[in-house]
């Protein structure tokens, strides 16, 4: 499976640069029989659902004509989704603004807060808490960080 994996990173980082994208996540799975390859895409504005289907058209056109998978396969392009942990810092700048659920290590301990992310800066993000408070983490320190959604 992880040779499966590097294979269609190979061929997905080329075809994302041609659509100003970049490869959050692959996820190959089995369900009900059926081969399940969920491929997630962003783009530094939010990736749009044509964008979604273009790339998704490009991709199973070259996976048919490599022969990567000998069987039956179902193909799904998407964006991770509000409900998956931000992976790159590049996916911060168009969150300015949101509240998040940082996990982070501060002094080789795990801890964790909830704030809105204020600042992204080349390295590091800054976030206001609901105390008032502003907090500063460096990004290699970050361990998961999603969205906190209002309802």
């Amino acid at each position: 499976m992880v040779e499966i994996k590097q294979k269609l990173q190979e061929i997905l980082v080329p075809l994302l640069d041609r659509h100003n994208a970049f490869l959050v996540d692959v996820v190959l799975r089995h369900d009900r029989g059926t081969r399940l390859v969920q491929v997630l895409v962003d783009t530094d504005r939010g990736v749009t659902i044509e964008e979604c289907a273009e790339i998704s058209r490009n991709l199973g056109r070259m996976l048919d004509a490599e022969g990567i998978f000998r069987s039956s396969y179902h193909l799904e392009v998407s964006s991770p989704g509000i409900d998956k942990p931000l992976r790159y810092l590049r996916q911060y700048h168009k969150n300015i603004g949101r509240r998040f659920k940082v996990t982070y290590t501060k002094e080789g301990e795990r801890t964790s807060f909830v704030g809105k992310l204020e600042a992204v800066s080349e390295n590091a993000l800054t976030f206001a808490l609901d105390s008032s408070d502003v907090v500063t983490v460096d990004f290699s320190h970050i361990i998961e960080s999603k969205e906190e959604l209002p309802w």
